[in-house]
């Protein structure tokens, strides 16, 4: 189920509401412009694409001259600028939360995520291999090369790693013990090429469900095509990926940020179909409590 964000009308007094007024206008004179910051694991020029009609939406929406969209496929690049006060609000996995949450000394809150076209509010892990290859299940991977996409990538790369550790299949530095090769192919949408070209046997990655995640994304932007591929491991539900604000920012602000974004599936329906490419349904609230395991995560392996 969706957790919206409810607007309520209040009656103000006109003390109240000229002082909500210029509260508005303080922070947009303070705020005339944010970078919006995008840590994706998809192709770098088709994420440029899609997200630019995000901060051209976000822009009108909460009425500032300018929303400045980076897109890296790199997540700790986003992370770390937005630690350093150079972006303001990001888009990256739960990993990369609690990453950003640690270096910035808890100066990040998650305002938002993402929700699947079915309304989950959780994704999985998985692992693929290419759809007329022999392998069936993990077990069968022992001693094959395995690909992964980026150190702060939470389907990628961190809590494979998690589960690789905790089955003796990699060692505590990572190291493979029951896989031959262990190679970082620098995006999700790289590992999943790769397999289909067989460079590596299997990738790291993630989606909603079978009929909906990355692949589908890719799918339909022309990367790759969803039948050369196949899944033979997903893990139990993850939570999906946050919207990030930075936590010092003023209150009005953020709120605004949280309703613009929540709102924009109905507020601006062409431009979300643009930036959902068939893979989100929609945005929800999200809060920091649903990211803590990550950030213990964070803690016991940095």
């Amino acid at each position: 189920m969706y957790r919206f964000l409810l607007s309520t009308a209040l009656v103000l007094s006109p003390i109240g509401a000229f002082a909500q007024d210029y509260m508005e206008e303080d922070w947009r004179a303070a705020h005339p412009s944010i970078v919006f910051g995008v840590g994706t694991g998809e192709n770098a020029q088709s994420a440029a694409e899609r997200w630019s009609h995000f901060g051209t939406y976000l822009q009108g929406c909460m009425g500032i001259e300018e929303v400045e969209v980076r897109v890296a496929s790199d997540y700790s690049a986003i992370i770390e600028a937005q630690a350093n006060g150079d972006v303001q609000l990001s888009w990256s996995g739960p990993a990369g939360y609690a990453t950003g949450w640690d270096i910035s000394g808890g100066d990040v809150e998650p305002i938002a995520m993402d929700v699947s076209v079915n309304g989950d509010l959780g994704y999985k892990w998985v692992i693929a291999v290419k759809a007329d290859s022999p392998y069936q299940t993990m077990e069968d991977l022992e001693g094959k090369t395995l690909g992964w996409s980026s150190p702060t990538s939470t389907s990628g790369y961190v809590l494979p790693m998690q589960y690789f550790r905790e089955n003796g299949m990699v060692d505590a530095n990572n190291e493979p013990v029951f896989f031959g090769n262990l190679v970082q192919t620098g995006s999700h949408d790289n590992g999943l090429v790769s397999v289909i070209q067989g460079t590596i046997d299997a990738t790291t990655n993630w989606y909603y469900s079978p009929e909906a995640g990355n692949h589908t994304r890719a799918a339909g932007n022309g990367t790759l095509d969803v039948a050369d591929l196949r899944f033979i491991y997903e893990s139990a539900n993850v939570p999906n990926a946050p919207f990030v604000a930075t936590k010092s920012l003023p209150e009005p602000m953020k709120k605004k940020m949280r309703e613009c974004i929540i709102n924009m599936h109905w507020a601006d329906k062409a431009s979300f179909e643009k930036v959902a490419e068939n893979a989100f349904g929609g945005f929800a609230v999200a809060v920091h409590e649903d990211y803590i395991p990550f950030i213990k995560i964070r803690m016991e392996t940095k």
